[in-house]
């Protein structure tokens, strides 16, 4: 071989797998190559290196493996081990230094627990069932919430006592009131000058309504008791009202209403005006609100007053605008907006539509609503037929349906109600 050794040839020679041939080839090469001798010898003292690590594991997985058992360990601590297996374990312990601290740390522990006195049982006395719920009791988190749940029960149990008294009280009162005898007895406490106690009691009760806080009573006379602080011609109208089943209609409903405001024919579409259309406003500066238009770059909102232009707003590029000047009370105004969409300019309403119709309450109507709400006792009724003919169709109908909850199964109030829900078609 005139080349060095492979480390493959060197794997081979180790293990034995060379051929005779080769194996003469191999020590003639080692012979006269000292660089080959070198490599030989560094590969069999990495093995004998690799043989001895193996060993010492082996030699310590054997010693760990011949260690006494705790149980062993324990009978030997004990004096419960036989002659055979104590002389095993005397012999064991002679060489294992782990197994021999461990026997000792036993008879340390044996030795400490002699010292203790032997333990002595005595017969425990049984408490009584007092004692068991006074211990029980002396627990905080069975004592605290026994004790919130006793005062929970008790305060339902006097607002129970409250309502059912209250309630009670208004049954008695509800019964004399509706007895003849008893409306003869117990007049309305504020009298109308032009009615007598005589008076109510000469004629039937036809309607009898709790309104609020108080009842107000129709006789079959048309005497109106339970109104007394409104004024004479607002007396006269709830007592039409109650009489009649409904409500009077406005008669600038009709002309606010106009026409139809949906284009008829191909492309037809609702105009994009929201509010205030076809209704009578309280404020004098209404917010005017509309749909918005695609494409629409801005907006401008005029008013009319008999075709005569008399609000204009700036340019906007929002769908709702406050008019700032004040408008006149009791006047009717028509309204319209202008979009610029792409230079091109597109009303609303369309010319083939209605007009956009409101009208600014009067003076006179907001004077009388005014009075009522601030009236010491708020009546619903009153209210309800103010709001109606003054066109305010949305109020009226939240006071009447106030007026309803307090007497569910009167035909009156629900007739009143219909009337009102039927103004607006």
């Amino acid at each position: 071989m005139s080349h060095h050794l492979s480390e493959q040839d060197i794997l081979r020679y180790s293990s034995r797998e060379l051929l005779p041939a080769e194996i003469l080839a191999l020590h003639d090469h080692l012979d006269n190559c000292a660089v080959c001798q070198t490599e030989v010898r560094r590969h069999e003292q990495f093995e004998e290196t690799a043989a001895q690590v193996v060993a010492s594991f082996q030699k310590q997985e054997e010693l760990e493996q011949t260690h006494l058992l705790y149980e062993e360990m324990a009978d030997y601590v004990d004096n419960n081990a036989d002659e055979v297996s104590r002389e095993i374990a005397d012999g064991h312990l002679e060489y294992c230094q782990s197994c021999k601290a461990e026997v000792a740390n036993l008879l340390a522990t044996k030795a400490q627990l002699a010292l203790f006195p032997d333990a002595t049982y005595r017969p425990h006395d049984i408490p009584s069932l007092r004692q068991r719920l006074v211990r029980l009791w002396q627990v905080p988190r069975v004592r605290i919430p026994i004790q919130v749940g006793a005062m929970l029960v008790l305060v339902g149990l006097i607002v129970w006592l409250l309502v059912f008294y209250s309630r009670k009280q208004s049954e008695e009162a509800r019964k004399q009131i509706r007895t003849p005898d008893n409306l003869a007895a117990n007049p309305s406490p504020n009298p109308s000058p032009s009615a007598s106690p005589t008076d109510q009691t000469n004629a039937n009760v036809v309607v009898d309504l709790v309104d609020g806080d108080g009842r107000v009573r129709l006789n079959s006379d048309g005497k109106l008791f339970g109104l007394e602080s409104a004024s004479a011609q607002t007396q006269g109208d709830v007592a039409t009202a109650l009489k009649n089943g409904r409500v009077r209609s406005p008669s600038f409903l009709s002309a606010l209403r106009g026409e139809s405001g949906r284009l008829m024919g191909p492309g037809s579409a609702d105009y994009g005006l929201l509010n205030p259309i076809s209704i009578i406003v309280e404020s004098q500066a209404p917010t005017f609100r509309w749909r918005p238009l695609v494409g629409a770059d801005n907006y401008m909102v005029t008013i009319y007053q008999d075709s005569k232009k008399v609000v204009m707003s700036d340019s906007l590029t929002v769908t709702q605008w406050k008019v700032i000047t004040p408008l006149e009370r009791g006047a009717i105004y028509t309204w319209q907006v202008r979009a610029n969409r792409k230079g091109a300019e597109v009303v609303m309403p369309p010319p083939a539509a209605a007009a956009a119709k409101f009208k600014v309450l009067e003076a006179s109507k907001l004077e009388e609503i005014r009075t009522a709400r601030q009236s010491q006792r708020r009546s619903h009724l009153r209210l309800g037929i103010l709001y109606a003919e003054a066109g305010m169709l949305d109020e009226a109908e939240k006071e009447l349906k106030k007026l309803l909850i307090a007497n569910p199964k009167s035909p009156v109030v629900q007739s009143l109600l219909r009337s009102v829900n039927s103004l607006r078609r």
